[in-house]
């Protein structure tokens, strides 16, 4: 009986681990700098934000195709507190949720 109450607990512990967020990607890079050099970035929107902000890393398994506005579902893995020159988090693509032609006019102001 015991064993049985605990089954639910060791799932729900080992497929808790993984966080994922919405992000939106906007139709063209931006040239920011990195660490030690100049790079092309992603610009990035998180869900609830009006703001645009570079995302210096990628998304890994996500093909970026300039013109088009993305909103994806990305899975963080955590590279751990003592990292550097890079992010704390790797992202991984989980999926595409809407991939749409950009307005003529879009801007990032």
């Amino acid at each position: 009986m015991r064993l049985l109450l605990m089954l639910p607990l060791l799932f729900l512990f080992a497929c808790g681990g993984e966080e994922t967020e919405i992000i939106m990607i906007g139709p063209y890079t931006k040239r920011c700098h990195g660490a030690f050099f100049e790079q092309d970035c992603l610009m990035v929107r998180e869900e609830g934000s009006s703001r645009w902000e570079f995302f210096f890393d990628g998304v890994k398994g996500f093909d970026f195709e300039p013109g088009f506005i993305y909103i994806l579902e990305v899975r963080l893995e955590d590279r751990g507190p003592y990292i550097q020159d890079v992010g704390r988090y790797a992202y991984h693509l989980v999926e595409i949720i809407e991939k749409k032609k950009a307005p003529e006019d879009f801007s990032y102001d």
